[in-house]
């Protein structure tokens, strides 16, 4: 296991020198504040580190102490160094810490550890005792107890442990100095602590005590998690408003999002304007302007979602309520194999999948985690409405408006549905594990400290344009070249021919496609034409509306889905007969329903997993199923 090399001066201080790399771990529970400690002591040079194995972020830094190159590594929280299997924090945390040992670091651990409830966290450090290294504790919070009328005795924990423990407060400047010196006085004496065998209750307890003279103001601000609690934990009450509050702050998300994603949209065009003369030839300045142009465009419209998405999740984090959200719906979704953690990003993927596959990351069982990620796409997300309301409109518009509200809301049903279905088969196939019991802590309500935020949420766009941005690039070059370059055999549309774009679609790549196809989809009622407007729409799913527009000769049919709808209902085969019926159409919004036919999301699934085998795995089960579900349509609805 090697971390990323830097190319400036080593730990000792000597160029190049990285064979005796001094190195802190910082580990801890989830909630102890090791977020905030580590950007701290890291400021804005914290990085994800390039741990070959790793399948969750491990962030490392490099800083300067005291003239000396110190490697800060952040390890996921963790409530125990036993048991979980190997893809689980726990399990990272174990193989991590042994490539340490075999790489030859010098390695100091720091455990970070809740000064407000330190019973729980010892039994933590009564596990790092064994490990060999050398272990210091880091008590944070120190401003919460102060608050609150309480005092936390770290030399009397020190004297019982034989360690070196400092009360800091992540939001004090003068933290990190306090503990890069106590860390790397620790490294320096080389000695790992000797004492494991005491009581995490009883000495947790006796650390902790009240102040000698509490004021009101700390002993209200000891009740105020107390009288929140009662309203928000109530067995009625917290559920129904846990899923209210969710839903109105994933709407705001995207009531933010929108018009950040319609300005970049807005400057995009602005660019290709401006770029696309550069190019003479008609071909090659439409790859650059619709297919590379485009592929960046989409990149940088998902941008503000997941910027806002990450600020909300990790505001609600840090704020102490998403532990409690967690425990509210826990119960009802570990009954189809996920746990509470899942409900956010489900909910989620009912505006885009991207930013949901992202929000997965809260969820600590790697077998529940994959699942999500898994079954996310089955989600209504926001990008299948045009779809939706064009084939409503089209062949169903004799129902009447409450047969085709009621038809568009079972269409979000079906998807929910289908995801929990799908969630219970996977669990017991091909993500089976052990489901781990809900352990968590109800951390005292307290503000968030902005700056931790804000960094969340750089870092999350950095690592969505590297890793998601460039697949979608690669992926929306491709789409272009389908939809764009004639196929063997066939001849190249001049550029003043009438309707050009209709005859590029008919003559491309992805029309002979189409057509090859067509044997086989017409089990679903489904024509070249359908097939070219899916391959289209894999770029986005709502380019569907504007593909089956250009084939049909019909101009912006995204600003003018009426016209387009018209157009499908009179169209005709060459025996008179209506080509496209309402089981076609019937058809087809099952198939839209569970097909992920979207390469943001296949991207967002590699980015997440750090494979494509799971990426290729959600496409052939979910087409696989798609089409099934759309040829058992269209035969008993053209039956009926």
């Amino acid at each position: 296991m090697s971390a990323h090399r830097d190319h400036g001066r080593g730990a000792t201080g000597r160029e190049g020198g990285v064979e005796a790399r001094e190195t802190v771990v910082l580990v801890g529970r989830p909630n102890a504040g090791k977020s905030s400690l580590y950007n701290r002591l890291t400021g804005a040079q914290a990085k994800v580190g390039n741990f070959p194995g790793v399948t969750v972020e491990v962030l490392e830094g490099r800083v300067e102490h005291a003239g000396r190159f110190v490697y800060v590594i952040d390890l996921p929280g963790l409530y125990s160094l036993e048991g979980g299997d190997a893809e689980s924090d726990e399990g990272v945390a174990r193989r991590f810490l042994s490539g340490l040992r075999a790489e030859g670091r010098r390695v100091v651990l720091v455990q970070v550890l809740d000064a407000t409830c330190p019973a729980v966290g010892l039994r933590l450090t009564r596990e790092l005792c064994g490990l060999g290294f050398p272990l210091v504790i880091a008590a944070t919070r120190g401003d919460v107890l102060e608050a609150e009328g309480r005092h936390f005795d770290a030399t009397r924990l020190a004297d019982a442990l034989g360690l070196g423990v400092r009360l800091v407060s992540a939001r004090a400047a003068s933290t990190r100095e306090a503990v890069l010196s106590l860390a790397l006085d620790a490294l320096g004496s080389g000695a790992a602590p000797t004492v494991a065998g005491f009581d995490p209750d009883a000495l947790g307890s006796s650390v902790l005590r009240e102040a000698d003279t509490v004021a009101e103001a700390q002993r209200r601000a000891r009740q105020r998690s107390a009288r929140l609690d009662r309203w928000l934990l109530a067995p009625v009450w917290g559920p129904v408003l846990f899923v209210l509050l969710m839903s109105a702050l994933f709407g705001a998300v995207f009531y933010v999002a929108d018009p950040a994603s319609a300005l970049s949209d807005r400057m995009m065009r602005a660019v290709a304007g401006v770029i696309g003369p550069w190019f003479g030839a008609p071909r090659v300045r439409s790859f650059v302007v619709d297919g590379v142009l485009g592929g960046a465009g989409t990149v940088i419209t998902f941008l503000p979602q997941i910027v806002v998405l990450t600020l909300v999740m990790e505001l609600l984090d840090a704020s102490g309520y998403l532990a409690r959200g967690v425990f509210l719906v826990d119960r009802f979704l570990r009954g189809v194999g996920l746990g509470g953690r899942g409900f956010v990003p489900l909910l989620t993927g009912h505006a885009c999948a991207v930013p949901a596959i992202a929000a997965t990351r809260i969820i600590r069982n790697p077998r529940e985690r994959l699942t999500a990620i898994l079954v996310i796409p089955l989600m209504t997300c926001s990008a299948r409405v045009p779809t939706y309301s064009l084939l409503l409109s089209a062949f169903f518009a004799s129902r009447g408006p409450v047969f085709r509200g009621a038809l568009f809301v079972s269409l979000y049903v079906a998807g929910v549905a289908m995801g929990l279905v799908a969630s219970a088969v996977l669990r017991r196939t091909v993500t089976r594990g052990k489901t781990l019991p809900l352990v968590i802590e109800m951390p005292a309500y307290h503000r968030p400290e902005l700056r931790v935020v804000g960094r969340a949420a750089s870092r999350a766009a950095k690592n969505f344009l590297k890793d998601v941005g460039t697949t979608i690039l690669a992926a929306s070059a491709v789409l272009w070249v389908l939809l764009n370059v004639p196929a063997p055999g066939s001849a190249a549309v001049p550029p003043d021919a009438e309707n050009a774009a209709q005859l590029r679609i008919e003559r491309s790549v992805a029309a002979a496609m189409g057509r090859a196809l067509e044997p086989v989809t017409r089990l679903a009622g489904f024509d070249w034409r359908i097939n070219v407007g899916l391959i289209g729409s894999f770029g986005a799913r709502e380019l569907m509306v504007g593909t089956l527009g250009v084939i049909s000769g019909v101009e912006d049919a995204d600003d003018a889905p009426e016209t387009l709808a018209v157009r499908l209902q009179g169209q005709r085969d060459a025996q008179g007969r209506p080509r496209y019926s309402p089981a076609m159409a019937a058809a087809l919004l099952a198939f839209f329903v569970v097909a992920c036919q979207c390469m943001s999301t296949v991207a967002a699934i590699k980015r997440e997993t750090r494979s494509w085998r799971w990426a290729l795995f959600t496409l052939g089960w979910t087409y696989a199923l798609g089409f099934a579900l759309a040829v058992a349509v269209y035969q008993l609805g053209s039956r009926l």
